[in-house]
């Protein structure tokens, strides 16, 4: 678990912050994709889990998740989460 600290203290992110949570509730993420259609917010596919959907309002979302890939490109644990954008 030292690494979700590592990972959880990189910055104040939303992106982060929830991918965090979801690992230390023993969920393993396969995906995670911004979306924008027919919400905008986080849709988190799962390796043993349904999926989730965090909604979040505004450009809170841009301003979080340029940084949020890049953070999460640094640790190998999540090297076979895939990470993307779209509609």
């Amino acid at each position: 678990m030292d690494w979700i600290d590592q990972l959880d203290e990189d910055g104040w992110n939303v992106v982060i912050d929830e991918l965090a949570w979801h690992l230390r509730e023993g969920r393993v993420p396969v995906s995670i994709h911004r979306r924008f259609i027919p919400g905008r917010g986080l849709e988190f596919q799962f390796k043993d889990a349904p999926a989730a959907f965090l909604p979040i309002d505004g450009s809170f979302l841009e301003d979080h998740w340029d940084e949020a890939v890049q953070i999460i490109s640094r640790f190998p644990q999540l090297q076979s989460v895939h990470v993307r954008s779209g509609a």
